[in-house]
């Protein structure tokens, strides 16, 4: 069975467009295969996950983290990465999404908040991590 964490950038509640380039820097010292829809991470012998990205196009809105692992790195790119745009993370049976930035809950969709609940704001990388590792 996999599970997958899910980040997503909005503008006014439409997508954020972000620099696929940006991401993908992030992440690149852990990236050990890359194909048009996919990376795969590395970050030591037993910590690996599958990010479903394009990484053809030039900008993204979004991502998929398969099978995430518990390396606090996959957490520390994950914050990164949510520092690019408005991004929300959020997991299927999460406790809540998770932001970086107070302003950008006005741009998520009105329709995702009612469904997933009013996001925890992380002002600092401890703060998301501690988010992170205590959402389920």
């Amino acid at each position: 069975m996999s599970y997958e964490y899910f980040l997503q950038a909005h503008l006014h509640q439409d997508s954020q467009e972000i620099s696929t380039e940006s991401i993908l820097a992030i992440f690149s010292k852990y990236i050990i295969a890359k194909d048009e829809t996919y990376i795969d991470l590395q970050f030591d012998e037993e910590n690996r996950c599958t990010i479903y990205i394009d990484t053809i196009d030039s900008t993204v809105s979004g991502f998929m983290v398969s099978r995430p692992c518990g390396s606090k790195q996959l957490g520390e790119c994950l914050y990164n990465v949510m520092l690019l745009g408005n991004f929300v993370f959020f997991e299927p049976d999460g406790k809540q999404p998770i932001l970086v930035n107070t302003a950008a809950e006005s741009h998520l969709p009105e329709d995702m908040i009612e469904a997933l609940g009013r996001p925890a704001v992380a002002k600092s990388m401890d703060e998301f991590l501690e988010l992170y590792f205590n959402n389920r």
